[in-house]
């Protein structure tokens, strides 16, 4: 017994003597690098935080999570808008406005002439000689006609006049007729428009106007003549007549008072 344990103790120190102490070397190598990896290893837990493995069945149930830029929160990818929603196109599907072409300013138009009234203007009357009526109008009761040596209407009103004197139209308006009557003599008639006009007799042979000339009120047409056949029997003087729509009126209608 004792002899087999002394062999024993002798082999062992003979094998540790030799090759042993190398063995035993490596063995110690081995211990400390696997303590210094389980070391690094837990550290290396610790520091990211791995899950357990019962956080791993956790973790797989769950979709992953975008990484954070500093203290930004992820934000979650757009859906899709209807295709009316203003807010995602904008207004970029709409034309783009283009400005109007300046309209070229209106013509103002021609101003009429300074002695011509519009038609909003009411007309103003002059007496067409100084003279006084020598025969009144009369339509509707027969007067005595001394050229004629009867009784009659008298359509109009004579105003006595020198011969020669100026006769001036009583209101702005336009030549409208120039004539020769055997009764009336020479004779100009004047459109004051509204469907009114003047008529002028005995005149003298040529009136100092034309047809469709315009006059103003005041203006010369002519002078007392002797031309009418009709009046030859009184003193010279001038036949005046109003038509107001075609009819015959009381030129002292018309005329200021005087």
């Amino acid at each position: 017994m004792d002899h087999r344990t002394d062999s024993f103790s002798k082999r062992a120190g003979d094998f540790f003597a030799g090759r042993g102490f190398y063995i035993v070397l490596i063995l110690c190598v081995a211990v400390i690098g696997a303590s210094a990896w389980a070391m690094l290893n837990n550290g290396t837990e610790d520091e990211v935080g791995l899950p357990v493995a019962g956080e791993l069945g956790e973790m797989a149930q769950q979709p992953p999570s975008l990484p954070t830029m500093g203290n930004q929160t992820p934000t979650p990818a757009p859906t899709e808008p209807p295709a009316d929603d203003e807010t995602f196109f904008g207004r970029d599907d709409e034309p783009e406005e283009t400005e109007a072409p300046e309209e070229p300013p209106a013509e103002a138009p021609e101003e009429s002439p300074t002695d011509q009234p519009t038609m909003e203007e009411p007309l103003q009357f002059v007496w067409p000689v100084a003279g006084q009526v020598e025969v009144p109008h009369s339509l509707e009761r027969l007067i005595f006609d001394r050229t004629m040596g009867d009784w009659r209407t008298h359509a109009g009103i004579d105003i006595a006049a020198d011969l020669g004197e100026p006769v001036l139209a009583i209101a702005a308006g336009t030549v409208e007729r120039i004539f020769h009557d055997d009764l009336l003599g020479t004779t100009v008639v004047i459109s004051h428009g509204g469907g009114l006009q003047s008529l002028y007799a005995n005149l003298a042979e040529v009136p100092v106007v034309e047809e469709g000339q315009w006059v103003a009120m005041g203006s010369t047409i002519g002078s007392v003549g002797a031309t009418a056949l009709a009046k030859s029997g009184i003193i010279h003087h001038l036949h005046l007549e109003i038509f107001e729509d075609g009819a015959r009126v009381d030129p002292l209608l018309f005329l200021p008072e005087r």
